[in-house]
């Protein structure tokens, strides 16, 4: 086939699905959150909006600082001016939200459905039903209706036309009485968002941060952001307007004067506006707690290797006048330490920082329970707080066999710890005794969770044994010591025999002649025993019978 005409055809067969996707579409150029009578300035434009109640506002438009006129808006109303359009998309307190547009060609429209529909037939998808009127030539007129209109139109094949949030398509058209088509949708936005805070406890006179992150793969025509909280807090700025961006985008905001003592629900809600001013809305909610006015925060560090940790206290007083006030302090038992307590006189907006030390013996997870501040007649408390310690922790077993006429001695390491450990090993060695076998000293890196083990073997029998010693490190270069066991006099030493360790065969049974023949004769009586009995029972039961 001729590669022209192979273009040609793709072209043409592919061109009009392609096609049917695109669409002129008002873009957003700007929207904004606009006080009353506060000039907004775009392009040759400048547009006054002023509102009237919670649904509608007066906008007055200018042109080249000439005057077009002034127009009353219902939320969601707009006008077109030469080239641009004016929206009210909404009034929020003292705002309006307005958008200006320009007519553009974009990508909107996706697939919904393809199908073949013959005269006298209805078909309906979502809300709208789609009847053939009559056929005319290379036309066919079509009648699209749903709740609240009806309307004939023609179409040849190829043609498009929209219908609200429906494109209806014609792809072939058959004199035979049945036309195939397309149906589209506009794409709803697809966005993903975010709220968060710099931290989760706040004193009552401390700044918050809100920040509001919004991810989109696609161009959003607009966004609008409204923030408040639960109970009602001064936001500011509570109300952000954004118009044609895609990738993230972030909306910083801050709250202060929180309630003492308080849950503060903060609501963040994203509208998003289509090219055809249809609305989605995405809801968000953060959580913080605001302390009371003397307030006591504990901190640890959640992960930790380091040797000496440091838990601190603070104790703020953000109150107008000075406060005297008792702290109270229980530390882990682990940790075998005494509670601890201070009286501190603080001043108006002024903290105190309480330090002590701890040094965690073994991994794993330590909870510190809460604090205490009292005073007046008031106290609160800290919340409870989590560390996770990570080192290594070894332990070392001595296990002593006697071997005929020496002793063999094993150790055993094993690291349960989560973190790696350079070991070094020096067992001790009675007087009077030497190594036959192997050695008394060990050095190795063991990783978290491995175990190994080494042994030797000393000349003679001993029944006690002093403990082995060792010292091992960290990363950090911490040194730490560990002992074994020892081998205690009188406790029961365990045996090794060797060639029985050695020999996994069974020892051959051994068996005289005279033993064969008799188990021979017994096993023959016995037999004929069992026969004579069988026998005796059915000459009973034959003799019974004929008696009957």
């Amino acid at each position: 086939m001729n590669i022209k005409i192979v273009i040609c055809f793709i072209i043409i067969f592919f061109l009009p699905v392609a096609s049917a996707g695109t669409g002129d579409v008002w873009a957003a150029k700007y929207s904004g959150f606009i006080k009353s009578d506060q000039p907004l300035s775009f392009e040759n434009y400048q547009i006054k909006p002023k509102i009237l109640d919670d649904t509608k506002a007066s906008i007055t438009v200018y042109r080249n600082q000439a005057l077009i006129e002034t127009r009353e808006f219902n939320v969601n109303d707009f006008k077109k001016y030469d080239n641009i359009r004016i929206s009210l998309l909404g009034i929020k307190s003292d705002y309006s939200w307005v958008s200006i547009s320009k007519l553009e060609t974009k990508d909107v429209w996706r697939l919904l459905a393809r199908t073949q529909l013959k005269w006298g037939d209805t078909y309906s998808i979502e809300n709208y039903k789609f009847n053939i009127d009559t056929f005319d030539g290379s036309t066919v007129n079509l009648i699209i209706s749903n709740n609240s209109m009806s309307q004939t139109n023609t179409f040849s094949t190829n043609d498009s036309k929209d219908y609200e949030n429906l494109r209806i398509a014609v792809r072939n058209i058959n004199k035979t009485g049945f036309i195939e088509f397309e149906i589209f949708t506009n794409k709803a936005p697809e966005i993903n968002a975010d709220i968060s805070t710099d931290k989760d406890e706040y004193f009552p006179n401390e700044n918050v941060s809100v920040t509001i992150n919004i991810t989109s793969a696609d161009v959003q025509n607009i966004v609008g952001i409204n923030i408040e909280s639960d109970p009602s807090t001064e936001i500011k700025p509570e109300m952000f307007s954004a118009t044609g961006f895609k990738g993230t985008k972030s909306f910083q905001s801050h709250i202060t004067q929180l309630p003492e003592s308080s849950t503060i629900t903060i609501n963040g809600s994203i509208e998003v506006r289509d090219y055809f001013n249809n609305k989605y809305i995405v809801s968000r909610s953060k959580i913080i707690n605001t302390t009371p006015i003397v307030s006591i925060i504990k901190r640890v560090p959640e992960e930790t290797d380091e040797e000496n940790v440091n838990v601190t206290l603070e104790v703020y007083n953000s109150g107008t006048t000075m406060e005297n006030v008792s702290v109270f302090e229980t530390i882990p038992e682990e940790f075998n330490l005494k509670p601890l307590s201070w009286r501190l006189g603080i001043e108006p907006g002024e903290s105190v920082n309480l330090t002590y030390q701890i040094s965690p013996q073994k991994p794993g997870q330590y909870i510190f329970p809460p604090a205490t501040a009292k005073w007046k007649v008031y106290s609160t408390s800290s919340k409870q707080v989590v560390m996770n310690m990570h080192m290594p922790y070894l332990s070392m077993t001595k296990i002593a066999l006697r071997n005929k006429s020496q002793t063999d001695v094993e150790l055993v390491i094993s690291n349960t710890g989560d973190r790696p450990a350079k070991v070094n090993v020096s067992d001790n060695i009675p007087p009077g005794y030497s190594i036959v076998n192997g050695d008394a000293t060990w050095s190795k890196k063991l990783e978290g969770g491995e175990s190994t083990a080494f042994q030797y073997s000393l000349q003679g029998t001993i029944e006690t044994l002093p403990p082995a010693d060792a010292t091992y490190s960290d990363m950090h270069g911490i040194v730490r010591r560990i002992q074994s066991n020892a081998i205690e006099a009188g406790v029961k030493v365990k045996a090794k025999d060797v060639n029985a360790i050695n020999d996994t065969k069974a020892p051959a049974l051994k068996v005289e002649t005279y033993d064969i023949v008799s188990f021979m004769i017994s096993s023959f009586i016995g037999i004929a025993g069992i026969i004579a009995g069988v026998a005796l029972t059915i000459y009973l039961i034959n003799t019974l019978k004929r008696r009957k």
